[in-house]
């Protein structure tokens, strides 16, 4: 498993705002800051605090463990797709496993 630095952090900041659609001046306003805020974070002229990560979550609609998420791009339908493997017996989870594997 890779390890996430705080730069990995920065970068998964603006790839949430970039898919909810929110300028950097757009995300700053809503987490009732200065329009130049999430700039500053962005480009490591300030560092980000938990609250502001946590605040940030819920204006782009995403849970602190969806903004975690591994992987290289967060996918709802990969997250979904676990859940409800993770909700499968063990059987369950072999059969799909085995019919994974004969997809590829």
């Amino acid at each position: 498993m890779k390890e996430i630095t705080y730069n990995d952090i920065i970068k998964r900041l603006g790839y949430f705002r970039t898919k909810a659609n929110l300028s950097m001046r757009e995300a700053s306003l809503l987490l009732g800051f200065n329009p130049q805020f999430m700039s500053t974070i962005e480009n490591g002229k300030i560092e980000l605090k938990v609250k502001t990560l946590l605040d940030f979550c819920k204006i782009v609609d995403i849970t602190p463990q969806d903004f975690f998420y591994l992987g290289e791009h967060y996918n709802k339908e990969d997250k979904n797709v676990l859940d409800l493997y993770n909700n499968l017996s063990q059987d369950g989870k072999q059969t799909i496993i085995d019919l994974m594997k004969k997809l590829k």
